[in-house]
């Protein structure tokens, strides 16, 4: 079962269309459904977007290849780390890390119940790559619990991964971003925010690559309307 979640977990977050007259926009694998959101609210104008979703590494070769013009992600990885020429960009909103727990566990109330014995195996993305991977870890630290927990710690890849432990019972708890919480709320039990301040500061932006042409620029007009923004943030942005 958690196999072919995996599978399908992997299939839909490659995704790119092969009509080459769209306007392409590429984002993180863990905003893949908030940004077709707002991409379907857009399309109801009668143009045609192109997504592709990935990890931001992803992302960042494919958007070296391709004519994605609009990147959404983190601001941090995009301006310094993705090797692509950023000069510009839209802020979104911020990102926000919290523990999600599976149906049928014991609420996690507090960042403490990961030291209680039935917590045995925790998710986390990547620690060295995926941007809530990082920020997980530095919030263990900064809370004095890394030492305590390492052991628990289940590292995969992505938070996509992550969340698919989380949802199938494979684990007691994950450390996720908060739109995945939201966008899965009903197949989770539930989630604790931790302390946004034990963890750098996650800012989520629409970056302009070298392909941003006239309809880039509209669709990033876009994103600036009350319809976008109350989209984003129903989804934790």
């Amino acid at each position: 079962m958690l196999k072919k979640i995996l599978i399908g977990s992997l299939l839909s977050t490659l995704f790119i269309s092969a009509n080459a007259d769209n306007l392409k926009v590429a984002a993180g694998a863990g905003y893949k459904k908030v940004v077709m959101k707002v991409i379907k609210e857009y399309e109801k104008s009668g143009k045609k977007i192109d997504g592709f979703f990935g990890n931001m590494r992803q992302v960042s070769a494919q958007a070296k290849q391709t004519d994605i013009a609009l990147i959404i992600g983190d601001k941090n990885f995009l301006l310094k780390k993705s090797g692509l020429n950023i000069k510009e960009y839209t802020p979104i909103g911020e990102g926000k890390v919290v523990i999600a727990y599976p149906k049928g566990a014991k609420e996690i109330k507090s960042s403490n119940d990961l030291l209680k014995d039935e917590i045995k195996k925790i998710a986390m993305p990547q620690p060295k790559k995926a941007i809530y991977g990082i920020a997980g870890k530095e919030f263990l630290i900064n809370e004095k619990l890394y030492d305590k927990v390492k052991e628990k710690l289940y590292i995969v890849a992505t938070v996509p991964q992550s969340l698919t432990y989380v949802i199938a019972g494979e684990v007691d708890a994950s450390i996720l971003n908060l739109t995945a919480a939201l966008e899965n709320k009903e197949r989770i039990g539930g989630y604790f925010e931790v302390n946004p301040n034990s963890y750098s500061k996650i800012e989520i932006i629409a970056a302009k690559t070298n392909e941003c042409n006239k309809e880039c620029k509209e669709f990033l007009e876009f994103l600036k309307t009350p319809k976008s923004k109350e989209i984003f943030k129903s989804y934790g942005l």
